[in-house]
């Protein structure tokens, strides 16, 4: 039953039955007439007037940034679970598509009015974290960032130290002796450009600084879609004769796509090219990949602990939690070929 059906019933406005959920000024014998038919048919939102007095909704809102990409799938699966059993709602936004800040920034926006009782915000946009949108609203309602370095620690986050994965996933391949390796990347985030920097410093630092068209940039890298998109990029280059001894995807979506373009092209993983994805999801274990793991159960525990934290209120120091990586390995990585003179 809705709010519009109580008044309906009722015989009054539907913002008088808001004013008598919300505790505000309304006759006695229109706030018995509602209250009797929110008592006749039992009113689930019961709990909702009840947190409307006191503030406290029950409710979480998460935002995140696609569910065509395992990760984020497997990260939600994980909140809400978690959610379920200490008894809480889940609200989960999707940013998908174009202008994801205005989105994100809509979202937030509209879990503020349903007076949620505390924010996940999984890799927040840029935009609207150097804006100090992000900042301004974590003053305001309890708050959690996922995957997003703060280096000003005035917000509370979870994240796993990206850099430090990426230096295992590029000791490893060089310690194979791969020097010439691809890097596939999305069109913008902060985790993206992080790895990118620890790519291109260990290659130089070994003396091989990566050649420009070793950067692939993949459009739609955060979403299935990506994995095609990927396969054509790679694909082409390879026919071109243009093949690299290794390959780093940003995630396993992109891992895959590189995995298809080498299968497409008769190209033997790993013996002529390794490949190594990211987000350890299932993509990478059906796929027999190397990939570095995010830790995504222990991420979306830490992120509802430290969010019911900040929502308790007793304490309102901002924490910041940073979970290690691990590189997994599989059969998708080996010594870099030699090419013959």
């Amino acid at each position: 039953m809705t709010i519009i059906e109580i008044a309906k019933e009722a015989g009054v406005s539907v913002a008088t039955v808001s004013r008598v959920l919300n505790s505000g000024p309304v006759s006695a014998e229109k706030k018995a007439r509602v209250e009797a038919v929110i008592e006749k048919h039992k009113f689930s939102p019961n709990v909702l007037a009840r947190g409307l007095i006191s503030k406290q909704s029950q409710t979480i809102g998460l935002i995140v940034h696609g569910i065509t990409n395992h990760f984020h799938m497997d990260f939600i699966q994980v909140v809400e679970r978690y959610c379920t059993a200490v008894g809480y709602l889940l609200f989960v936004c999707i940013c998908e598509g174009e202008r994801q800040a205005d989105i994100e920034q809509r979202f937030l926006g509209d879990l503020l009015a349903r007076q949620v009782n505390g924010i996940i915000l999984h890799e927040v946009t840029p935009e609207n974290y150097d804006s100090g949108l992000v900042a301004h609203l974590a003053k305001q309602i309890p708050l959690v960032m996922i995957h997003t370095f703060d280096a000003q620690g005035k917000i509370n986050s979870v994240e796993v130290d990206q850099i430090l994965g990426m230096g295992k996933v590029m000791r490893h391949l060089m310690d194979l002796g791969h020097r010439d390796i691809f890097f596939l990347r999305g069109r913008y985030g902060h985790s993206y450009d992080s790895k990118e920097k620890v790519w291109r410093e260990a290659l130089q630092a070994a003396g091989a600084p990566p050649s420009p068209d070793a950067l692939v940039v993949i459009e739609e890298g955060n979403a299935e879609a990506g994995i095609l998109e990927t396969e054509e990029r790679l694909d082409s280059m390879f026919k071109s004769g243009r093949i690299p001894t290794a390959i780093f995807g940003c995630n396993d979506i992109m891992a895959t796509g590189a995995l298809n373009a080498a299968r497409k092209n008769g190209i033997a993983v790993p013996e002529r090219l390794s490949i190594v994805g990211h987000d350890n999801t299932m993509l990478a274990a059906s796929g027999h990949l190397s990939s570095v793991d995010l830790k995504t159960a222990s991420v979306g525990h830490a992120s509802i602990d430290l969010l019911r934290y900040a929502m308790d209120g007793a304490d309102t120091e901002p924490r910041r939690l940073i979970l290690t990586p691990e590189l997994i390995l599989r059969s998708s990585t080996g010594p870099a070929y030699k090419l013959e003179l």
